[in-house]
């Protein structure tokens, strides 16, 4: 009984002192409120013997978005600012010994920081948050922000450019005499910075200016950072420049297809316009800039122009396939079939020339004897005619005329047709090598410009 005695009076002691204590902290803070702020105007900046040194510090958290096409960097940041206030300064030991002082914003002065390239209405945060008052007046003011910044963009070795977007901040109303604006440290903070799955962060460089407008006599000094950011190439690498390396590679299969399956053309301009798909995804992720031409667009014209130029050639080959009956002239069976062949690896069978003689049907008759007279009852039989030479039968031979489908009367036709095929074969194969040799050195010639 004794011992629920006292623990029940231990239990109300210390129930009592909690109270007291919190009963005079809050008397303190309310005291302190009212040394503070009874005749403080929020509006007015502190004059305490010059100009109000104001340091930034600016933490990147994550890049949200970079707009290449409209150019606009949205970023979220944790700002940091700090600064002295003259006016808002108390000794501990007077109240309680409170040390710090968290109030509205609305309480104290706070600097007008401006993101001069913003494309919000507003600066995200900056009246939001509570800063955080120390004894000797000095003010602590830290919140996140989500920025909207104007970034020129760079981008004629996308996927493999960097970017750098300035982050210019400044005060809009003070100049340099009366709010002096300063960077904390020569680098922004990236320590706590979440990953981007399209960029990497290189740096966030801080710099220092004074500037001179044309409105106004005085200094304006502002604190810009530099952000340095890498693109990942990877997803545009797999997505959009290995499938149209291997498309353009599909045009070469073109002169494997032999003239007579009719597909030749038509495999070039299905080439073609996957190609032109694909300049579209890339033109609709890039600005429209007339500073610089993309290296991807580069490529993508010559991939252009290298699938066109094999549609011409297969054309052409179509063209020289089927000349028909035509005979080829002397000089280009010289050099354009004979030399070529040996050039393009293509056999080709050397024909004697044959020549074309127009051939007349002629009836020969063959008749043995000099004295002939022939009978009105002569009988014909096929090769011979049986005359009466004095009344005895003489052997007459008769040659047929030539028939039109004989072989030998055809055969000239053929010799040319066969020359203009293996023509059209030896075009073809040199128009392979062609193909492959510009392609290659093109190629090689448009990724060196990425700096790979």
């Amino acid at each position: 009984m004794h011992i629920t005695r006292a623990l029940f009076l231990w239990i109300t002691l210390i129930l009592s002192f909690i109270i007291e204590v919190a009963t005079q902290s809050t008397a303190n803070q309310q005291a302190l409120h009212t040394h503070l702020f009874t005749s403080y105007d929020p509006g007015e900046k502190p004059y305490c013997g010059g100009a109000v040194n104001v340091t930034l510090d600016v933490a990147l958290r994550q890049v949200i978005d970079l707009d290449e096409p409209q150019q606009i960097l949205k970023i979220n940041v944790w700002v940091r600012l700090k600064w002295q206030d003259c006016r808002l300064t108390w000794t501990p030991s007077s109240y309680g010994n409170i040390g710090n002082f968290i109030v509205p914003y609305k309480y104290i002065w706070i600097p007008d920081l401006t993101l001069y390239d913003s494309v919000s209405g507003e600066f995200v945060g900056l009246k939001e948050y509570r800063p955080n008052i120390y004894p000797d007046g000095t003010v602590y003011y830290n919140f996140p922000s989500v920025l909207e910044s104007i970034c020129t963009v760079d981008v004629e070795k996308f996927p493999y450019d960097e970017q750098t977007c300035k982050l210019l901040f400044g005060s809009w109303a003070y100049h340099g005499y009366d709010l002096d604006l300063q960077n904390k440290n020569p680098q922004g903070d990236l320590s706590s910075a979440v990953s981007n799955v399209e960029w990497t962060y290189v740096s966030m460089k801080a710099e220092r200016h004074v500037l001179y407008y044309g409105c106004c006599p005085e200094p304006y000094p502002d604190v810009t950072y530099y952000l340095k950011l890498k693109r990942k190439p990877q997803f545009y690498l797999i997505n959009l420049i290995i499938p149209s390396m291997l498309i353009t590679v599909m045009a070469a299969l073109g002169y494997y297809l032999p003239v007579e399956s009719g597909e030749k053309v038509s495999l070039q301009i299905t080439v073609m316009l996957s190609l032109a798909v694909f300049q579209l995804l890339v033109a609709d992720k890039l600005p429209p800039s007339a500073d610089a031409t993309p290296v991807i667009a580069t490529y993508f014209n010559f991939s252009l122009f290298l699938v066109g130029l094999a549609c011409l050639m297969a054309v052409v080959v179509l063209a020289i396939h089927y000349q028909g009956n035509r005979r080829m002239p002397d000089w280009l069976y010289k050099y354009g079939l004979i030399k070529l062949s040996c050039i393009t690896f293509v056999h080709v069978e050397r024909n004697a020339p044959v020549k074309e003689e127009k051939q007349n049907t002629v009836k020969t008759i063959m008749v043995k004897g000099s004295v002939h007279k022939v009978r009105p009852e002569q009988k014909k039989t096929k090769g011979s005619l049986h005359l009466m030479e004095y009344d005895q039968p003489v052997v007459v031979e008769e040659k047929e005329p030539v028939s039109e489908k004989d072989p030998e009367d055809t055969a000239p036709k053929r010799v040319h047709q066969e020359d203009w095929k293996k023509f059209a074969c030896v075009v073809d194969r040199l128009s392979f090598y062609m193909f492959v040799i510009i392609g290659a050195i093109g190629t090689g010639i448009v990724f060196s410009k990425f700096g790979m």
